[in-house]
């Protein structure tokens, strides 16, 4: 029962943080025209949520020191913060500063919850663990496009779409209470020069790069997808939504595969595998200027993008076990890192080449990911440090 309990706060966590997380690209038209801006601009929302993603490793010091749910119950309390400020928001720069609440509470939750529930699951158990966290993501990305434009067809505001979100996310708040707290590493302290250390480590810095390059693709082809779609082929905010919906089936494909396969066929391979996909399916989408194809391939991309990020993520879990809520938190400070790039560097893009230069873009940098990705062997390293856990 207590297990259960974990699993249901966790995923409905996973859930409403990724459910805010992609209703603003396919609200982007819709966002242009309600606080009157440049529809290409409506990206810059992502810089101040993404930002402050680089604090992340405190609160991942925090999660190690004084337990994870004391930390998840933290980041919560941001988030809900957040979601009530940007849903009453009547500017730009008020919405903007609740992303930026949101964003702390964003990329704290999104690793600590892993981490939560690696301290109550073992090893070999543990891609379901992630399996279920990506399947809330999945449920997320397909449901969110849908619920957007039905909440602001109806109501034609914010508070309409946000205020829900802060509900269920003070009920996962009230269940935190009632779960069990994780061991606590007194010694652990917010060290620059420790971190330091830890990026230097050569599977360290490569392993997160490879997070740097690979999101590339959904940082610019999903944030610019709405607007590509409205301004070259003049197509409504229904039909957008439901185009998201339509790529997001691939997020669900590849996290279901994931969850099931990823324990059998090997954490590594299967992101190797996966995340070749995606650069299969990327290069085409440079050459053919078709609505029916475009979405096509990007449910290839996505599902090997999800799928395999499931995998590696649960992967990169184990690089440091004593040290894993903090190892977690760069890896998803990295994440912050590369949305709050090309969030700055994707109108500059996009205003010079269109989407196909961000295509091109995505292309090489997926293909370096997969250089490095394939050079390099983190499992063995995982069995030399920890051999039991084999």
């Amino acid at each position: 029962m207590r297990l259960f309990l974990m699993f249901f706060t966790t995923f409905f966590i996973q859930l409403i943080i990724a459910t805010e997380m992609n209703l603003i690209a396919p609200l982007a038209p819709f966002l242009s025209q309600y606080f009157g801006i440049k529809d290409s601009s409506v990206i810059l929302f992502n810089i101040g949520f993404s930002l402050v993603g680089v604090l992340v490793p405190i609160l991942g010091v925090f999660a190690d020191k004084y337990g994870k749910k004391k930390s998840l119950m933290t980041a919560l309390v941001f988030f809900i913060l957040g979601t009530i400020v940007s849903g009453f928001a009547k500017n730009p720069i008020i919405f903007a500063l609740g992303r930026i609440l949101i964003g702390i509470g964003y990329f704290s939750l999104s690793a600590t919850n892993l981490s939560y529930l690696s301290e109550f699951v073992n090893y070999e158990s543990r891609g379901k663990a992630s399996g279920l966290l990506r399947g809330a993501f999945g449920v997320a990305i397909l449901c969110s496009p849908l619920y957007a434009t039905y909440m602001i067809n109806k109501y034609k505001i914010l508070k309409s779409v946000y205020l829900p979100l802060s509900v269920i996310g003070i009920i996962c708040l009230l269940l935190l209470f009632k779960l069990p707290e994780t061991k606590k590493s007194k010694d652990v302290k917010i060290d620059i020069k420790g971190l330091i250390t830890m990026l230097k480590n050569p599977i360290h810095y490569k392993s997160l790069s490879i997070i740097f390059l690979i999101l590339a693709s959904p940082s610019l082809l999903l944030s610019f997808l709405g607007i590509y779609l409205s301004n070259e082929f003049n197509i409504g905010q229904i039909q957008i939504g439901y185009a998201y919906t339509l790529a997001a089936l691939g997020t669900v494909i590849g996290i279901i595969f994931a969850a099931l396969f990823t324990d059998k066929i090997g954490k590594e391979k299967l992101s190797r595998i996966l995340f070749t996909i995606v650069l299969i399916a990327l290069i085409p989408i440079a050459f053919i200027n078709s609505t029916s194809f475009i979405i096509g391939s990007l449910i290839a991309i996505t599902i090997g993008l999800d799928g395999g990020w499931t995998a590696y993520q649960t992967l990169c879990s184990e690089i440091e076990p004593e040290k894993r809520a903090t190892f977690m938190s760069l890896f998803y400070t990295v994440n912050a890192i590369t949305v709050t790039f090309y969030s700055a560097l994707g109108p500059v893009l996009y205003n010079l080449g269109g989407y196909k230069l961000l295509i091109i873009v995505s292309i090489i940098n997926t293909s370096i990911a997969l250089k490095i990705l394939y050079s390099m062997s983190i499992e063995k390293m995982i069995e030399e440090k920890n051999p039991s856990i084999y």
